[in-house]
């Protein structure tokens, strides 16, 4: 009896779909005409963006704002070679 049941709710529901066909078409071409607009919508702003380049104004400002001092800066450390300056000046007497 459950099993007839079953049968019968899913028949009543393939009517519902078969009875306003063409509602589910006209609802089934909208779905995907949004889908295919909204997957065309991406492709073309990925598309724009590898198009841009440094040739825009802010490009070409940012490519010479790029580290014009590469290897003119001395050294800001003046003890590299030593570890620590105060070792000479003052010896740990727990050592």
């Amino acid at each position: 009896m459950k099993v007839l049941m079953e049968n019968e709710s899913k028949l009543d529901i393939a009517k519902v779909i078969v009875n306003n066909k063409p509602k589910t078409i006209i609802i089934a071409v909208i779905v995907v005409l949004v889908i295919a607009a909204g997957i065309g919508f991406w492709y073309w702003s990925k598309s724009k963006q590898a198009q841009e380049g440094s040739s825009t104004l802010g490009g070409q400002i940012f490519d010479k704002t790029q580290n014009q001092l590469q290897g003119q800066v001395p050294d800001a450390n003046p003890f590299k070679d030593q570890k620590n300056p105060l070792d000479t000046i003052y010896k740990n007497p727990f050592e």
